[in-house]
């Protein structure tokens, strides 16, 4: 046999070893473009965006990044990017259940959508945190006692105690007791006339005065005239 027939043993150790690499990578899960096609619950079903790959990926259902405190109102059509983990995620998300160990998992078998912004995107004040939903925003206590819907044509606030909004030395309470409403100036308004608590006060003081200085008679010309009989103090009795 010819020099040239032989095996080059360091030459193929190094092909051998390059292959296995090769398989290992395509083991391991990548962190691919993904766009969203349906909701399941708390979890999401995508589709990779790839092209010109010599096989077909399926789409799988998986969670969406995030706490539960804070809840994302994915829709169709939404896109980002799948992170894998190292190991088993069925113990923290719910699917399976169980407990992870260090086994590898399938490329595809440890995935966690991850949102990613978009130049075509609303746009916002990018120095306040802003909030909105397809259909509005809730934000609630985990017990669901408060409740804030902003819906598109409407915003409902429901509490089984107080509602208070304050502004400076101006305030609005709502109670089971019922309403109250305090401040140094202010306007009450409807379709006929504006007042305010000054004017109000001024009109009640000088309806007192009218009161207590009236002079009133029994309607005969030259008949004795006279004051009220006691004062009217302005004071309200329950």
């Amino acid at each position: 046999m010819s020099i040239d027939s032989k095996i080059n043993f360091s030459r193929n150790m190094h092909g051998f070893v390059s292959d296995r690499i090769t398989q290992a990578m395509q083991m391991k899960g990548k962190i691919l473009p993904a766009e969203v096609v349906a909701r399941n619950g708390n979890m999401i079903t995508v589709k990779f965006l790839l092209r010109d790959i010599p096989w077909t990926l399926p789409q799988v259902t998986i969670p969406l990044f995030g706490p539960q405190y804070v809840r994302y109102p994915m829709q169709t059509g939404d896109r980002g990017i799948v992170i894998p983990a190292d190991t088993y995620l069925g113990g923290v998300s719910g699917q399976g259940g169980g407990v992870a160990d260090m086994t590898p998992p399938p490329n595809l078998g440890a995935l966690v959508f991850l949102p990613v912004s978009n130049t075509e995107w609303q746009g916002v004040d990018p120095g306040m945190l802003t909030a909105y939903g397809p259909e509005g925003v809730t934000l609630r206590d985990s017990g669901a006692k408060t409740t804030f819907i902003l819906r598109p044509d409407s915003i409902a606030i429901v509490t089984p105690d107080t509602f208070k909004v304050s502004a400076a030395s101006s305030t609005l309470t709502l109670n089971a007791q019922g309403w109250s409403l305090t401040g140094s100036n202010g306007t009450l308004t409807d379709g006929a006339a504006t007042t305010s608590p000054a004017i109000m006060q001024e009109g009640f003081s000088a309806l007192i005065q009218w009161l207590n200085t009236h002079q009133h008679s029994n309607g005969n010309e030259g008949a004795d005239t006279g004051a009220p009989v006691s004062k009217f103090s302005g004071g309200i009795t329950h």
